[in-house]
């Protein structure tokens, strides 16, 4: 089954966090969650640059809430496609773009009917936008990008009232607000992931029966648009 996602949206908080069609939030239930790269692609960065800003993007992640959650870099791949049937979660750059040409990134998410994420597939814009890794004005930043998209791999959605936070949905050139969460990101990955009282709603949502694989969802998220200049404040 292919879906669009729906999501809720935090009355505390400015963030949104991803549900599926039971209005279960979609989240990890393994602590370690292993990934791999395909440095290729027309993007005129090296793999030890890519490998890097990778890692440092989801440790940013993982860090607010410490043992409860970790990335493993598995290593290199070949794989340059969404497919939960490979059984590898794929950070991948596309020179044949079939989704929006603004779009800078899309992260996909298959989740079982218990609104448990078993996979994520991530892909980089390489045929409409550059790639730098120095913030200069002309293009796009990768960090800046992949911070953003490793917030949805973790089941959060966009913060589309607070343009400090890393999962604001739109970054015109040059920007690297996002390289570094915001206190409303903080939050979100808290609210799913610390295993404390204030999560206990959604954990909830979440039993432990095992998966069938006749009910595995993909959830294609709202990816971060590209803008050419900034957002007017007026």
């Amino acid at each position: 089954m292919f879906s669009l996602f729906a999501f809720i949206l935090s009355t505390a908080h400015g963030f949104e966090v991803r549900t599926d069609e039971f209005g279960q939030a979609l989240q990890w239930q393994r602590t370690t969650i292993r990934y791999q790269v395909n440095p290729s692609g027309n993007h005129g960065l090296s793999k030890a640059a890519v490998d890097t800003l990778i890692s440092a993007a989801s440790r940013a992640w993982t860090s607010p809430v410490q043992d409860n959650l970790q990335f493993s870099h598995d290593g290199a791949t070949t794989i340059r496609r969404a497919n939960h049937d490979d059984g590898v979660n794929v950070i991948y750059f596309e020179d044949e773009w079939t989704q929006d040409p603004g779009l800078l990134a899309v992260t996909y998410l298959w989740s079982n009917t218990n609104g448990e994420v078993l996979g994520f597939d991530m892909a980089l814009n390489a045929q409409h936008h550059q790639w730098a890794t120095d913030g200069r004005e002309d293009a796009n930043d990768l960090l800046n990008t992949l911070s953003h998209e490793f917030g949805h791999a973790l089941g959060i959605d966009h913060s589309p009232v607070v343009e400090l936070a890393t999962m604001y949905p739109t970054s015109p050139l040059g920007e690297v607000l996002k390289r570094d969460l915001f206190d409303d990101d903080i939050d979100a990955v808290i609210h799913l992931y610390a295993h404390s009282d204030d999560v206990d709603a959604v954990a909830a949502g979440c039993s432990g029966t095992g998966f069938n694989p006749n009910t595995l969802a993909i959830w294609l998220s709202i990816p971060l648009i590209a803008i050419r200049r900034r957002k007017s404040t007026t």
